[in-house]
C-alpha cells in the first residue's frame, strides 16, 4: 500500500513538473496572456492551459505504464525456460498471429483475483500481465481467451487511444470546472457587495 501511494505521489509529482514547463513554453509561443485577469477568462488561454495538463498527465501515465505495473504489481517477468513457459508461449504465439513485430513482456503476479491486462505505450514495447488466480482457476482454453483479449489491445493500441481520450476528457472537465467556479465565486462575491 505504501509503495503504491509512493509511486502514486512521484507520478504526481513528475506530471506537475513537466506541465507547468510546458503550459509556459506553449503559452509563451502562442502569446497567450494568463487564463485569469481582471478583466475575466481568457478562454484561449484557459483551454491551451487545459488541454496541456490533461495531455502531459496521460501521456506521462501511458509512457511510464509498464514500469509503474511491474512496481506497483510486483511482477515477475517470466521467459520461456520458466515454470510460467506454457503462457508465455501462448503470448507469444496470439501476438505474432495478431502482427505484433516485438513480442510484449509476460509477467505474472501473485493474486487470488482472477484477472490480466495489458499495458505499454506502443505495440513493440507492451507488456501483458496476469494474475496467479487467473492461472490457477481457468481452463486452458479460457486462459487463451483471456489473453488473446488483452493481446487484441495492443494490436488495436487501445492504450493509445484510451490516453488520447483520457487527455481530452481532461481537459473538457478542468475547463469547465474552473468557469463553474468562476461564475460560482462572481455570485458569492455578488452577494457580499449587497
Amino acid at each position: 500500500m505504501i509503495k503504491r501511494v509512493g509511486l502514486f505521489l512521484m507520478v504526481n509529482i513528475l506530471v506537475m513538473v513537466v506541465a507547468s514547463f510546458a503550459i509556459t513554453f506553449i503559452t509563451g509561443a502562442l502569446g497567450l496572456g494568463p487564463a485569469m485577469s481582471q478583466n475575466g477568462i481568457n478562454y484561449a488561454s484557459l483551454m491551451v492551459i487545459c488541454l496541456v495538463w490533461g495531455m502531459v498527465g496521460s501521456f506521462i501515465s501511458l509512457f511510464i505504464s509498464k514500469w509503474l505495473a511491474k512496481r506497483a504489481f510486483g511482477l515477475e517477468i517470466v521467459e520461456l525456460n520458466s515454470r510460467y513457459s506454457n503462457t508465455v508461449q501462448k503470448v507469444h504465439h496470439l501476438a505474432q498471429s495478431a502482427g505484433i513485430e516485438k513480442m510484449p513482456e509476460v509477467g505474472i503476479y501473485d493474486s487470488p483475483e482472477i484477472n490480466a491486462f495489458a499495458t505499454g505505450a506502443t505495440k513493440n514495447s507492451s507488456l501483458v500481465a496476469v494474475s496467479t488466480g487467473l492461472l490457477n482457476n481457468l481452463t486452458e482454453d479460457e486462459v487463451e481467451g483471456v489473453l488473446g483479449h488483452e493481446i487484441a489491445h495492443i494490436a488495436n493500441g487501445d492504450m493509445v487511444t484510451l490516453a488520447l481520450i483520457q487527455g481530452i476528457v481532461n481537459a473538457f472537465v478542468m475547463f469547465f470546472a474552473r468557469i463553474a467556479t468562476m461564475i460560482v465565486d462572481n455570485a458569492l462575491r455578488g452577494d457580499n457587495d449587497n
